[in-house]
Parts: C-alpha cells; sequence; structure tokens
C-alpha cells in the first residue's frame, strides 16, 4: 500500500518546456489532525470484524528474571486468532521444543474455556493480560505537530502524541498508554498506523505496585505491515521495560515479538483450538506447522538503554 507518486504522469500532461516555463510542485498539503485520526479511527473499527477470519504466529523473545537476579532468555511461540475482538493466544513451543503432553493438554483446556467464555459474552480484564494496542492508544491520546517524512523509503505522516490523563481508560493498558509520549506514522492511502514509539512520562502502579509496576522511560516500538492487500497486522514490537510488567509475566528487561504466517481462514465458521482450515468445499486444508526458529523483529533497532 505505497502512497504512489505522480509524477511521471504530470510530466505527460504538461505543455512542452520550451513552450511553458515549470514550476516544480510543492509537496502536497498536511491534512487536518482531527480529521485523519478519526479516519484511522473508524478504519480500525472496519478491521476489528476482517481480523477475525485470520489466524497467525507469534515469537517472543524475552528476558525472563528469577527470584535471586539471575536473568534467562527464552523464546516462546503461539498461534494467535480473533475471538469477538479478543486476541487469543495459544502456547505451542519454548526454546524449540515442543510443549510436553501433559502441558499442551492443560494448555489446549485453557483455551477452550476462553473461548467459550468469550462467544458467551463473558468479558474478563485480567491484570496478567495487560495489551497495549494501537487502536487503545487513539482513544485516550492527542496529537500534534503534522508532517511530511519517509519511512523505509516510503512517504507517510508523522505525529507527535501525548496521553491524556483525563480520557476515559477502559483496561490497564490503556491506563498506561495515558502516560506515554511518542511518535505516531501513518500511511495516508489506508489510513493505517504504520509505526508507533512511546515512552512512560511517570511510574505506573497498580494495587500499590505489587501487581503492575513500571518506572518512568520504560519503552517501546511498534511496527505495522498490509496483509493480502485488505488489512493491517503487527509486524513487530521491541520493549525495554523497568520494573514489573505482568503483560510478559513479571518480565523485566528486554521483548522483542515478531508476528508472521498470517493465514485467512476459507470459512465462515469459528475455528477453535484444535480444529482444522477447510477449503469452500469442506475438504481439510494442511497448516503449516508454527515455526521453532524466532524471527527476529524487522522494525527499527530500539537503542540503548532500549526504545
Amino acid at each position: 500500500m505505497r502512497l504512489r507518486t505522480l509524477a511521471a504522469t504530470a510530466l505527460l500532461l504538461l505543455p512542452s518546456p520550451s513552450l511553458t516555463a515549470q514550476t516544480p510542485a510543492g509537496p502536497a498539503p498536511l491534512p487536518d489532525i482531527h480529521t485523519l485520526i478519526d479516519r484511522v479511527r473508524e478504519r480500525y473499527k472496519e478491521l476489528e470484524t476482517l481480523r477475525k477470519s485470520y489466524i497467525f504466529t507469534i515469537t517472543e523473545v524475552a528476558d525472563e528474571f528469577s527470584s535471586n537476579g539471575s536473568k534467562k532468555t527464552h523464546t516462546d511461540v503461539f498461534q494467535a486468532f480473533f475471538v469477538r475482538n479478543t486476541e487469543v493466544r495459544q502456547h505451542i513451543s519454548r526454546d524449540g521444543q515442543p510443549l510436553s503432553p501433559g502441558d499442551a493438554k492443560k494448555e489446549q483446556e485453557r483455551v477452550d474455556k476462553l473461548v467459550a467464555e468469550l462467544k458467551a459474552g463473558k468479558v474478563k480484564h485480567e491484570h496478567d493480560n495487560i495489551s497495549l494496542s494501537a487502536s487503545g492508544l487513539l482513544k485516550v491520546a492527542v496529537f500534534s505537530n503534522a508532517r511530511r517524512e519517509q519511512h523505509n523509503g516510503r512517504p507517510v505522516l508523522a505525529f507527535d502524541y501525548k496521553g491524556d490523563p483525563h480520557a476515559h481508560a477502559d483496561d490497564i493498558g490503556q491506563q498506561i498508554m495515558r502516560d506515554l509520549a511518542g511518535t505516531l506514522w501513518v500511511d495516508e492511502r489506508d489510513s493505517a498506523i504504520l509505526r508507533l514509539t512511546g515512552t512512560l512520562q511517570d511510574n505506573f502502579h497498580v494495587a500499590g505496585g505489587l501487581l503492575v509496576n513500571i518506572k518512568k522511560g520504560s519503552r517501546f516500538d511498534f511496527t505495522q505491515a498490509p496483509v493480502n492487500g485488505e488489512i493491517w497486522f503487527p509486524e513487530a514490537f521491541a520493549a525495554h521495560v523497568d520494573g514489573r510488567f505482568l503483560l510478559l509475566k513479571g518480565f523485566n528487561g528486554d521483548a522483542h515479538l515478531s508476528f508472521s504466517d498470517y493465514r485467512k481462514l476459507k470459512t465462515s465458521v469459528t475455528i477453535l483450538p484444535g480444529s482444522h482450515m477447510v477449503d469452500e468445499n469442506g475438504q481439510p486444508q494442511p497448516e503449516p506447522p508454527p515455526s521453532s526458529t524466532p524471527t527476529q523483529p524487522t522494525g527499527p533497532p530500539v537503542p540503548p538503554p532500549r526504545n
């Protein structure tokens, strides 16, 4: 979904340079910030329905600290899909090894229960399921300083943003985002967020710091990319967190999440964990197994002390 230049076409339509002096065209005028952000919000509402027809793989490489302070880096692979606008992740492997039969059974039972609850409309905002999302940020931030920039060789619109402390937050993730400030890059043609960076402006606590305790200066960098020419999905997420952050179950340090293997389901039937994709004739279709090799994030590297 690239913004196409019309320079070549314009040259064909202009009179001969021997007859008319040429005046180079200036940059396109900037759109109104509020109008564009409203378009992005509406675009995300449209995509919420479309994304339910996709299943994909998440590879998480994160530091894990033990009680004695020693650090281990683990790689976890998940299969993910959406039920009633909620992302459901099923743990597939750790450090290149599939879950044991016993753990896989427990994970299947957990996911089956979660899917049933979501389908029944039982929404739960659990402290260990914190989610930072582009759509959530659009609800709790204010935007300024619109400008045109180049991102990976393509023209985009960039904005600065800062969380609005008076905005209503639906969950802990949005509460965190009210304390963020950073930059947002938008693909103007698709009204889609291309990249999002943020830095926590104040210390953030939940239950006096017992559940969530994130220090000021924690940072993240999030990128998205078009899939199948119809939807934008996450591509990479990199974070450096100082404190206890239950999004990653006690994570403290660096994390990289990569998103890959987006597959569009070929039926309108809700896909439950353990089921198979089928074609329009009802014939089973093989699914490629999730890769046990972590895919490195393709977004810009996060410089020390991490961004």
